[in-house]
């Protein structure tokens, strides 16, 4: 899935999952209709809720009412990420864990009712907001109020690209470049204005580099768009650079400034959904483990965060968030999530990186939701167009082509196993 290790694989075919229309219908955890202790081998509504729920917490589960054991593997995991003992059972106190995760209120990291020091363990609307302002600096967090493994490392690579001690507590220094970062951007000047100097450089903080962060994004970079010309843009831009074919000196001139310019929208699709069709075409490819996407190690195997790295394609994954993923106890393991690969087919159709390195709600909010979708779309799956969990790439016959799940290959399966369905998006 979604940078999940539930619904995203890579090549074998396998059988689809049940057809989730039939769920049913939620049941409150504390509702006395659910036994006091839930394990696998029930189904009904309070398995339905629980799905829902674990999947809050990027669990990537087939919302179907059915306590199988992907459902008892990510109910172990969330156990064991939260403290709790990990027996896969649902009993009181997982149960509370649960319910208590609806998310708490936004609370300004600067209020008298944060802490001096945020830190792993922390839940509450301080937290929330830390989320909050951690994502828009690219962290892909869930945001749940909740100081876990995943925000601590968040804190870290936020402090790591700001000059900050890396320690992962959110402390004064933290909290000051965070809020600052989110209110003081520069408004973005066109790089070919006369206000943007003839090369652009390190050290540089105006409008101009505004714009070029977001024209770097555009391309993958995953940069915090605050205006600043620092490390992590320089090696944005010779990366750029290096891609397309520039002097990869780090300085913008007109050369590069030409090249972003003219580079930042992808061509168009030719008559007759010709772009469609190559999108199709290549993740049939991939599938089969063809060796026209450039590819050579044949089949691809699901691996959380694979294909998330400054280039389309098969990379190593991380395992944040997700203890089931292969890339945990196989650092080499080499992969796609599902939004990895939906960006690979598009960039392998398109011709440049359309899609971007984030995740399915970055992809979904470049796309137009479309009510009668033709192969070669995407089809994402959650609980709205803002919390979106899996993409696939839609292949017609109420089929997709997808990194559907740790263990499996990039795969064909029907819509239905994807999870629950938001609609089908085209570029």
């Amino acid at each position: 899935m979604a940078a999940t290790a539930s619904a995203a694989g890579a090549g074998l075919l396998v059988s689809a999952g049940p057809a989730l229309a039939a769920a049913p219908a939620p049941i409150p955890l504390t509702s006395a209709s659910c036994p006091a202790d839930m394990a696998q081998g029930e189904i009904d509504g309070c398995v339905t809720e629980l799905q829902d729920l674990l999947n809050s917490h990027g669990a990537k589960l087939s919302v179907d009412g059915d306590f199988g054991p992907a459902t008892f593997t990510a109910v172990e995991n969330y156990q064991a990420a939260h403290g709790l003992s990990r027996d896969g059972i649902v009993g009181p106190l997982t149960k509370a864990s649960l319910d208590a995760t609806s998310v708490p209120a936004p609370i300004a990291l600067t209020s008298s009712a944060c802490p001096a020091d945020i830190a792993e363990g922390e839940i509450d609307g301080c937290v929330t907001k830390l989320q909050q302002l951690l994502n828009t600096h690219g962290a892909g967090l869930s945001v749940d109020g909740d100081f876990g493994p995943a925000t601590f490392t968040a804190v870290e690579n936020y402090q790591s690209a700001h000059g900050l001690a890396k320690d992962g507590i959110v402390g004064p220094n933290t909290k000051a470049s965070l809020d600052g970062s989110s209110t003081s951007v520069p408004a973005p000047i066109a790089l070919t204005s006369a206000s943007c100097p003839a090369d652009m450089a390190q050290g540089e903080i105006d409008g101009c580099v505004t714009e070029l962060q977001d024209l770097l994004n555009a391309h993958g970079a995953g940069l915090s768009v605050d205006g600043d010309f620092g490390p992590a843009t320089v090696t944005a831009v010779k990366n750029y650079q290096s891609d397309h074919g520039l002097t990869a000196d780090g300085i913008v001139g007109p050369n590069t400034k030409a090249s972003l310019d003219g580079g930042s929208t992808p061509p168009p699709p030719p008559p007759g959904g010709g772009v469609l069709a190559k999108v199709v075409s290549y993740a049939q490819a991939i599938e089969n483990g063809d060796a026209e996407t450039g590819w050579g190690g044949g089949y691809i195997q699901y691996v959380w965060g694979g294909g998330h790295e400054s280039q389309p394609g098969p990379s190593t994954g991380t395992c944040v968030g997700d203890p089931q993923s292969l890339s945990c106890s196989d650092p080499g393991a080499i992969g796609l999530d599902c939004s990895g690969f939906a960006r690979w087919v598009y960039d392998l159709a398109y011709g440049s990186d359309v899609l971007g390195s984030g995740a399915t709600g970055n992809q979904i909010a470049e796309m137009t939701q479309v009510s009668s979708p033709v192969p070669g779309d995407l089809v994402f799956f959650g609980s709205s167009a803002s919390n979106t969990e899996h993409v696939g790439v839609y292949i017609g016959n109420g089929q997709m082509i997808n990194a559907y799940d740790t263990g499996t290959n990039v795969q064909t399966n029907n819509i239905s196993a994807g999870g629950n369905l938001v609609g089908y998006y085209q570029y």
